[in-house]
């Protein structure tokens, strides 16, 4: 060894115990907590503040509406806009601001709520639905706001044991409106009437989805679209049967004022489920995925097939 190189020191032990020891020792240690869903489920099963995003888009959306409709007459039924100018007020409010999720909820359903009920007693921006449909306008109102709703949560938690009869509910809430819509075909409807109700009454069917199993994901903002779309088909049909309407500006105002009376609807079903939600999302956090029942297997699937071998039984 020559001077110029330094001596060589013994490699000493590094610290601590061994790979082996580490091993050992973790896999005698119990678990910290039950593994109940892994973390990329989570969310999927069980969001945080669920349509946070659309919710706000929405309250915006409504919100310019009944504005315009108040700065433009020829937009609106007649009358003082009070009422329009209130709810695109807290509408608008309720998108800008950057509020806590539980108040902008609590927003929608009341600005969405107030101007359906005064469109149903002829009032402001939503009153073609008394003109429309008289007495019937809450129950069409009421299913409006209940299917959404229901169907949005079920979308949100497929997983969670209240979806489901969440939606049933719904479906037994929306029966008034089924038979409020059966009306038209007594034959004395006109054939449009006749064809937007079909549709109306097509929308429950898609209730029936929202009994799929956890498994089965749903689009939540097309199916609640879809569904209160439906239900505003016959308005229009009604309107121009009962009032005689002949000129565009007349047919202007209705299919505003429809559109306002289904933005009232959406925001108030937004709002419920954003406030039910809120109170669900932890519980529905805690939902052991990996242990979901499994299907029995059937008589059929286990006995013998003409095509098994011997081998194959053995």
């Amino acid at each position: 060894m020559s001077s110029s190189e330094p001596p060589q020191e013994d490699a000493l032990p590094e610290d601590g115990p061994s790979p082996e020891a580490r091993r050992t020792r973790a896999s005698a240690l119990p678990p910290s907590r039950p593994l109940l869903a892994s973390e990329a489920l989570k969310d999927d099963l069980a969001p945080f503040e669920p349509f946070a995003r659309e919710g706000r888009r929405l309250a915006l959306g409504a919100g310019m509406l009944f504005g315009a409709m108040a700065l433009a007459p020829a937009w609106r039924p007649s009358g003082w806009p009070w009422v329009e100018v209130a709810t695109s007020a807290v509408l608008l409010a309720a998108g800008s601001f950057p509020l806590r999720y539980s108040w902008r909820a609590a927003l929608l359903l009341g600005a969405g709520l107030a101007s359906g009920l005064a469109g149903v007693l002829g009032l402001g921006g939503a009153s073609v639905a008394a003109y429309a449909l008289g007495e019937w306008g809450v129950v069409h109102l009421l299913a409006a706001l209940v299917l959404p709703c229901a169907l949005l949560f079920r979308c949100h938690y497929r997983a969670y044991p209240i979806a489901r009869p969440l939606v049933a509910a719904a479906l037994v809430l929306s029966l008034p409106f089924a038979v409020a819509t059966a009306r038209a075909f007594d034959g004395t409807a006109t054939l449009w009437v006749e064809l937007t109700s079909a549709v109306a009454l097509a929308s429950l069917g898609a209730g029936l989805l929202g009994f799929t199993g956890a498994q089965t994901p749903l689009p939540a903002g097309w199916l609640a679209t879809v569904v209160v779309t439906a239900m505003l088909c016959p308005i229009p049909a009604h309107a121009g049967a009962r009032l005689g309407l002949s000129s565009a500006t007349e047919w202007l105002s209705v299919v505003a004022s429809t559109l306002a009376f289904g933005s009232a609807a959406g925001a108030a079903a937004v709002g419920a489920f954003q406030l039910l939600a809120g109170r669900h999302w932890t519980r529905a956090r805690s939902i052991d995925v990996h242990h979901a029942p499994t299907e029995a297997p059937s008589a059929a699937s286990s006995a013998p097939s003409l095509t098994d071998t011997w081998d194959d039984r053995r």
